[in-house]
């Protein structure tokens, strides 16, 4: 127990001694979040109306005009047909019940749902029946919204596995040909096994500390507030901060790079990842969720940026112990495939 410990306070000083590793697990996130909470926070939330045209004699026009969120023009033909083109309008509504649009975006797809709603409600007075609107069947709340939130989510997922810094500098610490420590640790008789076990615990604990870190600066300087559930939420950055290392660990020891291409390719591919998830913005979303929907599915970014916006934001536990199954359970296979790679490895000349 005794050298499990010193094998943690070595494992913490060291990875407080690489500057490199300094920068990108403390201060680039937080210029980063601060960068992306002024540029966004002044961004509206509130949904523009969305310009449609309404073909005269529809069954539905009257209702179009009023609903609130449909900026309705009276036009057919081509005048119809040059609005959408020109992108003066996002669809237009035909009198045969057809919907014309010119994308697969948001405003599109509420248009869809709204003609297919109505659609519905007409085939139930067809049919005999009719609906009692002053019913309430669905619980109503309140919920913060817009880019400021989804973007901030997507980057705390992706600082979140920051911890995949750690686990790239236990290998480095403990592979004799990439390090003169390791060179000298290789000829000692220290368990492989005792010290990255305890890099990991360290590791965990420094990366979950600093997502921690992150989530109170965002509420207290920018009441920006990520712990709504703090229970929850603890449980899901230590299990992020757990995968992260792993993916560290993984990549470390599965080729002979230096360490100067392993920290940028994992800058690199935890940006992609955060892209696809939303830190870019909705469109890159949405085209990955209709091209490449398993993507998104397994995406670690995502599934902890979407997670953590759930817990806190909606108050929805939808997923939650599916995600920190998923994340635990590919770490541990992660990092035992990083030991099978560290094994008994030779080298001809330290």
């Amino acid at each position: 127990m005794r050298r499990f410990c010193s094998h943690m306070a070595l494992n913490a000083k060291m990875s407080f001694k690489d500057k490199s590793s300094l920068f990108w697990s403390f201060i680039y996130p937080i210029l980063l979040l601060t960068l992306m909470v002024i540029a966004f926070s002044g961004v509206q939330t509130e949904q523009k109306p969305i310009a449609v045209a309404v073909e005269p004699g529809h069954p539905f026009a009257d209702v179009f005009r009023q609903i609130k969120m449909l900026d309705v023009k009276d036009v057919n033909g081509d005048e119809a047909f040059t609005l959408l083109r020109d992108k003066d309008i996002d669809g237009i509504y035909r009198v045969d019940g057809v919907l014309l649009v010119r994308g697969s975006g948001v405003n599109e797809t509420i248009l869809r749902e709204i003609g297919s709603e109505l659609t519905k409600v007409s085939s139930v007075y067809a049919a005999g029946r009719s609906l009692d609107f002053t019913k309430r069947y669905v619980e109503r709340g309140d919920q913060k919204e817009g880019m400021l939130y989804v973007t901030l989510s997507a980057s705390l997922g992706m600082f979140a596995l920051y911890g995949y810094f750690s686990g790239v500098l236990i290998v480095h610490h403990m592979q004799a040909n990439l390090s003169p420590l390791a060179a000298r640790l290789s000829t000692t008789p220290i368990s492989r096994i005792s010290y990255v076990t305890a890099g990991l615990v360290s590791g965990v604990a420094m990366s979950s500390l600093q997502t921690i870190g992150l989530l109170f600066y965002l509420k207290w300087v920018w009441k920006v507030d990520y712990l709504a559930d703090p229970w929850r939420t603890l449980l899901l950055v230590l299990a992020a901060s757990f995968f992260g290392i792993a993916i560290g660990l993984f990549i470390g020891a599965s080729n002979k790079w230096p360490l100067k291409a392993k920290v940028p390719l994992g800058v690199a591919l935890m940006l992609l990842l955060s892209a696809a998830s939303g830190m870019m913005g909705p469109p890159m979303r949405l085209f990955i969720e209709n091209k490449l929907p398993w993507l998104n599915r397994y995406n670690p970014v995502n599934m902890i940026s979407r997670t953590i916006y759930r817990l806190n934001v909606i108050g929805s536990t939808t997923e939650f112990t599916e995600n920190i199954l998923i994340l635990f359970i590919a770490g541990v296979v992660l990092c035992v495939a990083s030991l099978l790679f560290m094994r008994k490895r030779q080298f001809k000349s330290l």
